[in-house]
């Protein structure tokens, strides 16, 4: 059986440029920059001072796994600075108001182990990031229809379209996994369409439901609760506090709508750690 917490979403899973208010002396697309360009300079330049260049003094950190506050961000940093192999490619951009979505694979970071796909969703206020949300998982080969965890499509597109586009990726995820009425499923996902990058799941709306049949199965229960929805033209991501059969984690979903339905599909699903190991008391959402 399949259950979504929803009820106290409504006040949680607000959408990303409601949540906070928006500094309008900033250019959305000066703020995507900035947070790529931040992460590059991390990554692949490995230069540990660009935490003062574009990080706040008030930084709240949200990544269980990296301490609060700059001093957190700048450890991050310097761990990385020191491996040659270190590098991101950043896959897409998304810009909701005042928050920046970034959508990476990270490579030669040793506390990774391995290639790492990542969402990053950052906040920034007066041109700086005062907030950061993030979650990895290591990278896998192609799923069963030969998708990577970051192929596909990137351009954002149909950006007067934002809102009803979040207004659908919202109600899919009421009416279906919420209600649990998997007959409506069609009127949502584009099923003839629909590309599905997940590691374990391969294309069409069959192998969506044969996924959700077999978790079930596994584990009984599963508890949603979405947290934030964030939203730029045909892409919409959601992040969702679940506890899976696997334990307590962090979804980071991200969906693209074409004339009206979902016809695309990226997840990582991050396993948040037991509280009494988080290195910042602020939470994963």
């Amino acid at each position: 059986m399949i259950a979504i917490a929803d009820s106290a979403s409504s006040r949680l899973a607000q959408p990303a440029a409601s949540q906070t208010s928006l500094d309008l002396s900033t250019i959305p697309d000066t703020l995507g920059a900035k947070a790529r360009e931040a992460m590059i300079d991390i990554f692949r330049k490995k230069d540990p001072t660009a935490v003062d260049r574009y990080f706040a003094e008030s930084f709240i950190q949200h990544d269980p796994n990296i301490t609060d506050g700059l001093a957190g961000m700048k450890t991050f940093a310097a761990d990385v600075a020191p491996s040659p192999a270190a590098d991101i490619t950043i896959c897409r951009t998304l810009v909701d108001g005042d928050f920046v979505l970034l959508h990476s694979r990270y490579d030669g970071v040793g506390r990774y182990g391995a290639p790492a796909i990542a969402f990053d969703l950052f906040r920034f206020k007066d041109g700086k990031i005062v907030e950061h949300w993030g979650g990895q998982e290591p990278e896998a080969p192609p799923n069963l229809s030969g998708r990577t965890q970051v192929d596909g499509p990137t351009e954002v597109l149909d950006r007067d379209k934002t809102e009803a586009n979040r207004t659908l990726v919202r109600t899919y995820r009421e009416t279906v996994m919420v209600s649990l009425r998997f007959d409506r499923i069609e009127e949502f996902i584009e099923g003839a369409h629909y590309a599905q990058h997940a590691s374990k799941i391969g294309d069409g709306i069959a192998r969506l439901r044969d996924r959700i049949a077999s978790v079930a199965k596994e584990g009984g229960q599963l508890f949603l609760t979405p947290r934030r929805f964030v939203a730029e033209g045909n892409f919409v991501l959601v992040l969702t506090e679940g506890e899976l059969p696997s334990g307590p984690t962090a979804l980071y979903e991200l969906f693209r709508v074409e004339n009206g339905k979902i016809v695309e599909h990226w997840d990582v699903l991050t396993p948040i750690p037991p509280r009494n190991q988080w290195r910042n008391s602020n939470g994963p959402f």
